[in-house]
Order: C-alpha cells, then sequence, then structure tokens
C-alpha cells in the first residue's frame, strides 16, 4: 500500500512544487446499489512531466479531499485508475501512491486516524468475499491524498481519479474486519522513509496489539532494492510470514507478496500485549547511501474478537490531533454532493474476484481475499 506511503516526504524542484493547480480538484460521488459500487471521482489534476533526472522524485504535495461515506454498510474492495476528463484511460503508473482516511475511527497500533486503504503503482483491485467488509455508517468522513509520477513524457492536463469503492448493506455484513497497518520506521506527524545503506540491512519495529484477534491475511510494501518485508512473534523469534519482492535487474519492484490465511481456525491468532515485530529487508548494490530511500510495511485484515474493544478515537490525544493536523489538506476544499443511487446491471466480469488477479502485491490496508476456505500459500510468500 503509499517514497512514504502514508506520511510522504515530497522531494521537488522549485519548478514543479511552485506549479498551483489553476482549479483545485473537486470530488464527485455517484452510489450504485444495483451494482454494490460507490463510484468517487477527484479532479482535475495538472500533472507536470517528471524528467528522466527526477526518477526517484515524486510531483506534488498531497491534498487530503474530504467526503462524507454515502451509505451503511460494509467496505468491500476497492479498485483505481486515472483518466482525462473525456474518459480517455490514462496510465496506472501515475499514481505513485493514494491513501484512503477515515477520520472517524482509530489505526489499532498507532494514535493516528484509521488508514482505510491504500494504493501504490503495484496494487491490484482487491475484492473480499461476500459477506466481509469494513463497517462504514453513512456520513462517516472519510478523505482521500495521492503523490504522483507521471513519468510518460508529456504533462497531462485535467486528469481525473476513479475509485470503484465495493460495499455492501449493513444486513449483509456478516464478517465485519477492520484494517492493520504497521510501518517499520512510522513517525506521528513525519516520514516513514529512511535511509539504505550499501549492501544487506534491515529495518525493524516492535509492537503490541491492544486486544486479542485473529489475521485473515496479509501483504507489503517496499521501495525498490527490498527483499522482503517480514512478520515476526518477537518473543520466541519465529517468523510468522515473509513477504517476498518480485525485482527486476535493476532493483526496481513490481509486486510484493501477500498471505492468505482465512477465516475461523485457519486464521492467525493475535494475542494482545503480545510482543511483535515487523522487519523490512533491503540489498542495496549501488555501493552508496540512498538517502530516504528505504521504506517497509505490513498491511493486513483484521478480525478482532470483540469489536467493542477497538481503541477509541481519543481527538483530544496529543498524538491524533498531530497526525490530524499534518495531513495537508485544501483550506477551501469542498466535496460534491453525492448523486442519487441509479440501477444497473452487476459485473460480473469486474466484480468477480475469480477475475482478479491474486498473487500480487498490495499497498493496501486491506488485501485481497480470494479463496478463504483454505489456507493458501504464495509462490512469493513464506509462511512458517
Amino acid at each position: 500500500m503509499f517514497v512514504s506511503l502514508l506520511l510522504a516526504t515530497t522531494l521537488l524542484t522549485p519548478s514543479i512544487s511552485s506549479r498551483k493547480p489553476a482549479v483545485e480538484p473537486q470530488i464527485s460521488i455517484v452510489v450504485d446499489s444495483a451494482r454494490g459500487e460507490v463510484v468517487v471521482t477527484a479532479g482535475p489534476y495538472d500533472l507536470p512531466n517528471m524528467p528522466p533526472d527526477m526518477a526517484e522524485m515524486h510531483m506534488g504535495t498531497p491534498q487530503v479531499l474530504r467526503f462524507d461515506w454515502p451509505v451503511d454498510g460494509g467496505l468491500r474492495g476497492f479498485n483505481l485508475s486515472m483518466q482525462t476528463e473525456n474518459g480517455k484511460p490514462l496510465p496506472k503508473s501515475v499514481i505513485h501512491h493514494l491513501i484512503a482516511v477515515n477520520f472517524d475511527r482509530r489505526q489499532i497500533v498507532y494514535q493516528m486516524v484509521e488508514r482505510l486503504f491504500g494504493w501504490g503503482k503495484e496494487t491490484d483491485p482487491v475484492l473480499l468475499p461476500a459477506g466481509v467488509g469494513v463497517p462504514l455508517a453513512k456520513g462517516q468522513h472519510l478523505g482521500v491524498y495521492a503523490m504522483w509520477h507521471n513519468d510518460s513524457g508529456h504533462d497531462i492536463h485535467n486528469a481525473y481519479l476513479k475509485m470503484t469503492l465495493a460495499w455492501i448493506p449493513k444486513s449483509r455484513l456478516q464478517n465485519p474486519v477492520l484494517p492493520l497497518y504497521v510501518d517499520v520506521n512510522n513517525h506521528i506527524g513525519g516520514v516513514t522513509t529512511f535511509d539504505v545503506p550499501p549492501g544487506k540491512s534491515t529495518q525493524a519495529y516492535e509492537f503490541e496489539f491492544p486486544l486479542s484477534g485473529r489475521l485473515i491475511g496479509i501483504g507489503g510494501h517496499l521501495h525498490d532494492f527490498g527483499i522482503a518485508v517480514r512478520f515476526e512473534d518477537a518473543v520466541t523469534g519465529k517468523v510468522l510470514v515473509r513477504l517476498k519482492s518480485d525485482r527486476d535487474q535493476n532493483g526496481e519492484i513490481s509486486k510484493v507478496g501477500r498471505f492468505i490465511w482465512g477465516f475461523h481456525e485457519e486464521a492467525l491468532p493475535i494475542e494482545a500485549n503480545h510482543l511483535y515485530r515487523v522487519v523490512a529487508e533491503y540489498d542495496n548494490p549501488t555501493g552508496k547511501n540512498l538517502p530516504a530511500g528505504g521504506m517497509g510495511h505490513i498491511n493486513g485484515v483484521f478480525s478482532p474478537n470483540d469489536m467493542s474493544e477497538w481503541p477509541v478515537l481519543d481527538l483530544a490525544n496529543t498524538e491524533i490531533k498531530r497526525d490530524i493536523e499534518t495531513l495537508p489538506t485544501y483550506t477551501e476544499m469542498s466535496a460534491s454532493r453525492a448523486s442519487k443511487p441509479r440501477d444497473g446491471r452487476s459485473s460480473r466480469e469486474q466484480m468477480d474476484m475469480k477475475s482478479m488477479s491474486n498473487d500480487r502485491s498490495d499497498s493496501a490496508s486491506m488485501s485481497s481475499m480470494p479463496g478463504m476456505s483454505r489456507m493458501q500459500q504464495r509462490a512469493d510468500t513464506t509462511h512458517h
């Protein structure tokens, strides 16, 4: 999922950072009850071309566009695309990363507002099984922010972001789950990137869960030259899962593994107040230090034993306040009103989980969960 995927370091040249959009992006929302979709469109965006010598830089300061969730039910999945004002598709890679934020719920590990899901250049569409979803009440306050990387060779004007969010009504939400995010170098109100020295190295973070439950599935995110991200029992040293990256000869990552345990007895038990660890592994062959070149985190789907024990969002908490205050916002941003629901036939080609690749990386806080009736092991993932 998110380079800081959640709180990005913005590396800009003055010519790009000084450019202010002529028209600030706006959000429109369409609810399609028949298809089980909420379609959120944001734009326009002006995306200048990134010169070759700025290959590691990311364009624009992320700005949170806020909107209210329009239905009662559960978020079941998401898919993102970029298009022109005429609806012509744009390269998926121009979205360096995108984060969706829920301002009405806290994260499980950190005193931060919930990062509902995320999207990176390597992310595939995500769709949870029928009856499974992240609970969202109508009117909950959400927001999205993105960083761009246009290396298409030409400027892109009036680009629009389209988010297709799969949802199910509250009456059909049989298995409520919540997103998990743990970073190896998280700093509330700061950045999560770290320097990558020459050769092999690791970056680790130890933490506890405040409540017990089960981990349904897990994905990971790394920067280039990342080998794998591990989730471990810090008390016993046991590696619970190791998510390996797929890299080309230049070390550029195309995907990071994901692992699905499943529900009920197949899910991974998580103990409250037990010490766990996440570790990012890197191998930098350049012979030089890469400042802010690394990142590593896990993202998963967590099923609490008791949903009522989820940590309360305390808006008076210093860290919560700092988190919200440091999220960049449009000072005069306002979402357009949600459109009325429209009828339509369900598209099995778009919504059927079998049509989605299930062995690609995921920068999301929710991992794709196909075939959860049995434990699954991916070819790019090691489970112990």
